[in-house]
């Protein structure tokens, strides 16, 4: 029963992402979509436990009947006692661990996701930074995971504005390995989709044509899809592309005849809810991360600072990036050791052994000053591209002995 429910609510879903407005001259086929809508509604609402939650479908209800407003109106009291229940239930779970540990990767990704479609901020879930936890968590699993088969992780964190360019590289990489997985290449094109949409990562149109090709030519007779979680996920990555090709409109149309792309949802915080089933918090300025290069101690040492954004999920390898394309002091050469890139020379200085003189990352909060500052700081012993910086953190890149720590 369950494994039905999971079905019809993946296509209902995608049903609900691609009808547009009824009006006074809908056809007898788009009314009859639309009360099938009706139905599908009263059905679900009817399948709620004492609780007044779906159990462990809860996540997946709530954004399937967010989305349906546009359609078929949820009561607004209704909506609010579902939208609380998703809260309780999930801060039941995370009651268990803090950190979200408890919680399964994919299940903490559906959770962020129905929190965005309920207009709330999952950056801040009763003090907790759940995007943040699904950034990180996503990076631990990526890096001990060889074949990561969770696409789906990438769409509320892209939402969220936290994608990086490694990011698409694993995307692209994961499509190549499941060129027969209808359902991961959907959730593949999808995240790429967001991805090129919220224009964070550059050169995504070719290989996000490339995909809706091998999309398209995989899955071309739909007819035959047996499963309804298939057909509901490639019609949902079909509808996703914007410059949707008339061979992709035309395969849409044969499964929903007549019916137009539905327009985006507002919430009331004016956060627009995309096709893509979530929305993006509105823009602030960018955090800053504090970067600083010493050479030398005491008196005598010479000192360059600067200031630069930090990048959602930036890496430390990130800031100095974009420090030595301002300013030549900043510039710096790398190698890649299995602790990650390792940093061996800073403004045209490198490390001398024979003298005993490494550069040292260190970290810290406030300016170190006095005899020992380095007293005030934290030592980074793993490569840049494994740091992330929090906003305000002061890094400090510094040219000395080991000796006089």
């Amino acid at each position: 029963m369950f494994s039905r429910y999971i079905s019809f609510l993946l296509f209902f879903w995608l049903v609900l992402s691609t009808c547009g407005q009824n009006d006074a001259g809908a056809s007898s086929e788009e009314r009859a979509t639309e009360e099938a809508v009706t139905r599908a509604v009263s059905w679900m609402l009817g399948q709620r436990q004492e609780d007044y939650s779906w159990g462990p479908f809860t996540p997946r209800a709530v954004v399937a009947l967010t989305l349906s407003q546009d359609v078929v109106q949820v009561p607004k009291d209704e909506m609010s006692i579902i939208t609380k229940q998703l809260n309780i239930l999930l801060t039941l779970e995370l009651s268990r661990n803090l950190s979200g540990e408890s919680i399964s990767l994919s299940r903490l990704a559906l959770y962020v996701n129905a929190l965005y479609a309920t207009c709330q901020d999952p950056h801040n879930f009763h003090g907790l930074d759940l995007v943040r936890i699904l950034r990180h968590r996503t990076n631990t699993a990526l890096a001990n995971t060889a074949d990561f088969r969770l696409p789906a992780v990438f769409l509320p964190l892209c939402l969220a504005g936290d994608v990086k360019y490694e990011d698409m590289r694993r995307i692209i990489s994961m499509h190549q390995n499941h060129k027969n997985n209808t359902d991961l290449q959907a959730l593949e094109f999808l995240a790429l989709t967001c991805i090129d949409r919220m224009n964070t990562i550059s050169s995504t149109k070719h290989y996000l044509k490339s995909m809706l090709t091998d999309l398209i030519r995989l899955n071309h007779n739909f007819r035959s899809l047996n499963d309804v979680y298939t057909h509901a996920l490639v019609l949902q990555a079909l509808n996703a592309a914007s410059d949707s090709p008339a061979e992709v409109k035309s395969l849409i149309e044969k499964q929903l005849p007549g019916w137009l792309l539905r327009q985006d949802r507002k919430c009331s915080k004016d956060i627009t809810l995309s096709r893509s089933s979530s929305y993006r918090l509105s823009e602030t300025s960018p955090p800053k991360v504090h970067y600083s290069v010493w050479v030398g101690e005491g008196d005598n040492r010479d000192a360059h600072s600067v200031t630069v954004p930090l990048l959602p999920n930036g890496t430390f390898f990130d800031v100095m990036n974009g420090a030595q394309a301002r300013n030549r002091n900043f510039r710096f050469s790398y190698e890649e050791t299995k602790n990650g890139k390792h940093v061996y020379s800073l403004a045209g200085i490198p490390n001398d052994v024979q003298r005993e003189l490494y550069w040292g990352l260190y970290t810290t909060k406030r300016e170190p000053n006095g005899v020992r500052p380095h007293r005030q700081m934290k030592k980074m012993t793993v490569g840049v591209d494994r740091i992330y910086p929090a906003p305000g953190d002061h890094f400090i890149f510094w040219f000395k002995r080991y000796s006089s720590e």
